[in-house]
């Protein structure tokens, strides 16, 4: 018996990223809901090959009226939305073929996918994007103190008290694989969003029973993006998650998918960094540090 595909979105086998039925039900679930509520893709009429996503916004609005309930389970959550796009665009490049065939990335005739120039491109910016943004939370997390060997504290359910109390974990490192993500395959897959360089769950955590627990930055490091800095005491018994002890001057790792030294150039025809603000980085010290990095490879910011 071959070896069968492994989907790269549902990890399951048997099938590949372009027939896998998780991405095929948020597409179906959302042309269901506009067909239901009467909201519809602008585009969709006229026959453009531009995919947006913009009236989903709408819809969720109009379900809402609808409905009469916040995050009811039929409003479109941001994975079906990015699928529905997927798969919008995948239908529509298929549709556009049948006269005239064109590449499956570009949608330029002449070459397909796999000799593409421009994804060929893509792959080298999405690469220079994610080694950069690992150099940005390397900085950060080393200038907090927040690498392997620190102390973290969090609130967890404790059976024998019969409720939430404080405990301890040792930081065990870093998984650089769940940030700034690419795709490859698709011309948004470039991870340039700063904001969700620093939301990722990354951080590996060993706790006092030999488990382990995955988290993001705590909110109250100032050491990362001012859109997700959030400071609150951290001295009562409300406590969720933050640094008990750092490891000042310590070292993060460098492996578990970490391409922080790929410092290549970001080409021009690659889309900007996006960030909600001009802030930056709440830590003054740190934030030229910061700039220097991202202007090594980019000198583009591109506002929301």
């Amino acid at each position: 018996m071959g070896r069968q595909n492994q989907c790269q979105n549902c990890g399951r086998r048997g099938h590949n990223r372009r027939s896998c039925p998780i991405i095929k039900e948020a597409h179906a679930k959302v042309k269901a809901a506009g067909e239901d509520y009467g909201v519809q893709d602008p585009n969709a009429p006229s026959g453009s090959p531009y995919v947006t996503t913009g009236w989903i916004n709408d819809l969720n609005l109009a379900i809402r009226k609808a409905t009469g309930i916040s995050d009811s389970p039929e409003e479109i959550n941001y994975r079906e939305r990015w699928y529905w796009e997927e798969y919008e665009e995948r239908m529509r490049a298929q549709a556009r073929n049948v006269t005239r065939r064109t590449c499956g990335f570009c949608d330029e005739p002449g070459h397909n996918a796999r000799t593409c120039e421009e994804k060929k491109q893509h792959r080298k910016d999405g690469d220079a994007m994610q080694g950069l943004a690992h150099r940005v939370i390397a900085a950060c997390l080393e200038k907090a103190g927040l690498v392997p060997g620190t102390l973290m504290q969090f609130r967890d359910w404790d059976r024998d008290a019969d409720g939430h109390v404080r405990k301890f974990g040792i930081v065990t490192g870093m998984d650089w694989s769940q940030i700034a993500k690419v795709g490859y395959d698709t011309k948004q897959g470039l991870p340039h969003n700063f904001e969700q360089w620093f939301s990722q769950s990354f951080i590996k955590i060993k706790t006092p029973a030999d488990g382990t627990r995955t988290s993001n930055i705590p909110r109250n490091i100032p050491q990362q993006s001012s859109c997700r800095f959030s400071y609150h005491r951290y001295d009562t018994d409300a406590i969720t998650y933050g640094i008990a002890s750092p490891v000042l001057g310590g070292s993060v790792n460098k492996d578990k998918g970490w391409k922080g030294d790929n410092v290549t150039l970001i080409s021009p025809s690659a889309e900007g960094l996006y960030r909600m603000s001009s802030d930056g980085i709440p830590d003054q010290d740190l934030q030229p540090i910061v700039e220097k990095l991202i202007s090594d490879v980019a000198s583009m910011w591109v506002d929301y």
